[in-house]
């Protein structure tokens, strides 16, 4: 992983609003200590993590968005390598023990970053 890596996230459909991605889909929760699930892009594709993560997993997804690594270190997050058993690919944005206050600032900045970026695969996008 590098400064051009992909960070892909899987955006659950509560976190999009009239089509519009909100910053919880980069917010980690209390359940994540601080550590925001996503796929490591050098090893997997946008819809090959959706298909993972929809199809392996059974998870809901609306799909893909992402930040690279030069973008969550611009805002002061480190990302790193996690992989699992069942997601060799799994990685981590670590938001670390931040107040959740900074911690919904700094979502907001990854989602802006995202957006600018646009889907990378879609729920109902052809294989």
């Amino acid at each position: 992983m590098n400064d051009d890596t992909l960070l892909l996230r899987q955006v659950h459909p509560q976190f999009l609003k009239d089509d519009q991605l909100t910053s919880q889909a980069f917010f980690p929760f209390p359940k994540d200590n601080g550590r925001l699930s996503v796929y490591d892009g050098d090893q997997i594709s946008a819809e090959a993590s959706y298909r993972h993560y929809t199809e392996a997993l059974g998870f809901q997804s609306q799909g893909v968005w992402a930040v690279s690594g030069a973008e969550s270190a611009g805002v002061g997050l480190a990302h790193v390598p996690d992989p699992l058993t069942e997601s060799p690919a799994h990685a981590v944005i670590d938001f670390g023990q931040r107040p959740e206050k900074e911690c919904r600032k700094l979502a907001k900045r990854l989602r802006d970053h995202a957006v600018q970026r646009g889907c990378l695969h879609a729920a109902g996008d052809a294989a």
